[in-house]
């Protein structure tokens, strides 16, 4: 409190010595004189004069009392929080002083953690354009719950239209709950605000529609594309970048109290969100047409934490791309609770420089108020100096549902547009209150199946584990194949999986310990893998196979063999045959599957069988074609693969390389494998509910074979409803 009373003393000391030296020069006291004659003025004016204007619309609030010293006070608080910023580290201008650290941060660009509340949400939006009319609109708002809002428009040069199946309703279920995937739809960062990758495999509705029908589907079609996102553009934070002019006259038009002032810092605590500029570069199909490859140009969208629409009235964000590289971004927003009438938002031009809308006429009571959305309108806004003439004209538009039981809906339009006579292309949302109700049942994500926590695990290190011990739904433990078919078995009223059980991890690693040499010639596999020593792979990976499978099983691990066998099946087992099954750690996954690069063995029967087929697949693990899988690596300083990005007037270098084949495994991935009890069928076959080759949802794969024979293939064609279609049957007598 002293250190604080010395300060206020000192400023005060100074001031009044100022005052002492430049108060008596005659100008300067008759400035003095004339500030304060007009700052009375002004208070004796506002008292007797003004006050409060009705809304506009019955809504909109307009200028009242105090609204000029409302404004220079928020005005000055707004110039505070731009000197303290974080920063982007993009170009500096006169509008966007920078002093400390970018907002926003690497960090940022991920996964964010969902706050445990309903409005809680982590959402990326992006668009793209080009000159020919192809347009791209996707969406993936993470929700509570394992929930997400996926919305997915592509409208082509030619004019034809998909959208995603469910709309107008955008609600997806039973997600991961951790990624940007939902619906088929995907978005991954390659490199924080820089690359982005975005994939979509899956059902699309052709033409359009926008309402509701739960009894048929129209026609959908199957659509495969995959780009990469590069930034060309520095981020434009709603939380930091907004025009002080615009915000400080957005608030100074609302009536002021302690509950107004907490409620907007609230508002401002609960909601991040940014945008940023960049190219897609991919391919397309569409069906059996033959892949095209598309150039677009279009917005990044991230925002997070809580996103309460009940504070929302209305509004409208208008984004475009125009031909000589400028793009924009402006916005008018009504927060009824806390700022009636609010309009931000962009410019940046091909320069690179980026201006703040200072000024501009556009206003949601000429937009749509009492009517739809319209067609065509026209504004003006000041960017930094510039003024601009912009013309918006809709050629597509889809309406949206959102919210819980669909308390919001969104017109998202496709646009052409110009500014000061430049063409453009772009896209605008229109968000309304929907007093409706909601058609479609709300549902609730199925529970997922989790593997056990390393600190739950007490059984890791026995050398074999029944499917039913809780530590054998660990992969980390038994591999991939063996906690799949441990956790399927803890769900005995939803699957009946035949009983059997793992060898762990744990008895791989005493056997490898067992045979010395057989370590080194592994070891020595790896260097050669991994370039650190010259040698011929595939010679190698035959080599230490046929080692690894002239091994034996010790006394230690073929004892506990034993005692499964006896313990699961009595005496029967000698006679029972069995499936043995290799099983590594991380050999399914996201990235990567090893599906049929590892050995399985059928119809084994007796001991001596099963530990013979125990070692072979393990040794499967060191196949070539395993191996080659699991160390595949691209180059990626190699020129061949980068394409020259020609963007407006920027040029940048864009990586186009798919990394998928990028698995991450090490060549000497730890194995488990399962032993399990098959079963005596007539036929037998594995269901691939999407095809394994195109990856079509609509195609569902059969293969089928008699006993161990010949396998044959069936095909169906599975419509959004899971109403199955028969297309054709190859050995059809294999299974009648």
């Amino acid at each position: 409190m002293l250190c604080g009373h010395q300060e206020v003393s000192g400023w005060s000391s100074t001031l009044f010595t100022l005052y002492a030296v430049f108060g008596r020069h005659p100008i300067v006291n008759m400035l003095l004189q004339a500030v304060f004659v007009l700052f009375l003025s002004y208070v004796i004016y506002n008292l007797l004069y003004v006050r409060q204007f009705s809304a506009s619309c019955g809504k909109y609030k307009q200028p009242g009392q105090w609204y000029f010293i409302k404004r220079v006070i928020v005005y000055l608080n707004c110039l505070v929080r731009t000197w303290t910023r974080p920063d982007d580290g993009g170009k500096p201008s006169a509008d966007r002083p920078r002093l400390k650290s970018e907002f926003p941060i690497a960090q940022n660009e991920f996964p964010q953690l969902l706050q445990s509340h309903p409005s809680a949400l982590d959402s990326v939006y992006m668009n793209g354009v080009d000159s020919h009319g192809n347009t791209l609109v996707a969406k993936i708002s993470r929700r509570p719950g394992r929930t997400a809002e996926v919305w997915l428009m592509l409208r082509l040069a030619d004019g034809r239209y998909f959208h995603f199946p469910r709309f107008p309703d955008t609600s997806v279920y039973n997600t991961d709950g951790k990624s940007y995937t939902a619906g088929g739809l995907q978005f991954t960062v390659l490199q924080p605000m820089l690359k982005w990758r975005i994939c979509f495999n899956g059902l699309l509705r052709a033409g359009q529609r926008d309402k509701w029908n739960g009894e048929d589907e129209g026609k959908l079609v199957h659509v495969q594309f995959a780009f990469v996102w590069t930034a060309f553009t520095g981020s434009f934070s709603n939380n930091f970048d907004i025009d002080a002019s615009t915000l400080s006259d957005a608030i100074a038009r609302e009536t002021w109290s302690l509950a107004y002032r907490d409620a907007l810092a609230k508002f401002s605590r609960a909601l991040q969100r940014y945008e940023v500029w960049g190219g897609y570069l991919g391919t397309i199909t569409i069906a059996e047409e033959p892949e095209r490859e598309l150039l677009l140009r279009g917005v990044k969208d991230h925002t997070w934490g809580k996103l309460d629409w009940d504070l929302f009235d209305r509004y409208i964000i208008n984004w475009a791309y125009l031909e000589d590289g400028t793009v924009y971004s402006i916005a008018a927003v009504s927060l009824p609770r806390m700022m009636s009438h609010f309009v931000y938002g962009y410019v940046t031009f091909p320069s690179g420089q980026r201006s703040v809308i200072k000024k501009t006429d556009l206003h949601l009571s000429c937009l749509g108020e009492f009517t739809d959305p319209p067609k065509k309108f026209c504004f003006n806004v000041l960017a930094g100096e510039v003024n601009c003439y912009i013309t918006t004209h809709q050629k597509q538009e889809q309406i949206l549902y959102s919210g819980n039981g669909w308390s919001v809906k969104i017109h998202e339009q496709l646009t052409d547009v110009t500014l000061n006579g430049v063409r453009g292309w772009g896209v605008t949302q229109y968000m309304y209150r929907h007093g409706g109700d909601c058609p479609v049942p709300q549902q609730r994500s199925l529970p997922l199946l989790h593997e056990p926590a390393a600190a739950d695990i007490k059984t890791a290190r026995l050398l074999v584990l029944p499917f039913r011990d809780p530590a054998c739904a660990s992969s980390q433990v038994v591999g991939g194949k063996g906690s799949q078919l441990a956790l399927l078995s803890q769900m005995k009223e939803n699957f009946i999986v035949p009983n059997g059980f793992c060898l762990t991890v744990a008895s791989y690693k005493h056997h490898l310990q067992d045979n010395a040499s057989l370590e080194a010639a592994i070891q020595h596999l790896q260097d050669v893998a991994y370039g650190k020593q010259e040698g011929d792979l595939q010679a190698l990976s035959k080599a230490v196979m046929a080692q690894f499978s002239a091994t034996k099983l010790s006394l230690s691990i073929e004892a506990a063999v034993l005692r499964e066998l006896n313990a699961l099946f009595d005496n029967e087992w000698q006679h029972k045959p069995f499936a043995v099954r290799s099983s590594a750690v991380g050999e399914d996954g996201a990235e990567a599957s090893f599906a049929g690069q590892m050995e399985t063995f059928l119809g084994v029967i007796g001991i001596s069988e099963v530990c013979k087929a125990i070692v072979k697949c393990w040794s499967s693990s060191f196949a070539y074609q395993a191996v080659e899988y699991r160390r595949f690596k691209t180059d990626f300083n190699s020129s061949k693969h980068f394409s020259f990005l020609k963007i407006g007037t920027f040029s940048v270098y864009h990586n186009i390389v798919d990394i998928s084949r990028n698995h991450g495994q090490v060549v000497a991935a730890d194995m488990g494998v399962c032993i399990q009890e098959m079963v005596q069928a007539d036929t037998a076959g594995v269901l691939f509910t999407r095809d394994p080759v195109s990856g079509n949802p609509g195609i569902m794969t059969i293969n089928v074979s008699y006993g161990l024979g010949e396998v044959k293939r069936l095909m169906f064609w599975q419509r959004f409803s899971n109403v199955l279609y028969y297309i054709s049957v190859v050995g059809l007598s294999a299974i009648l």
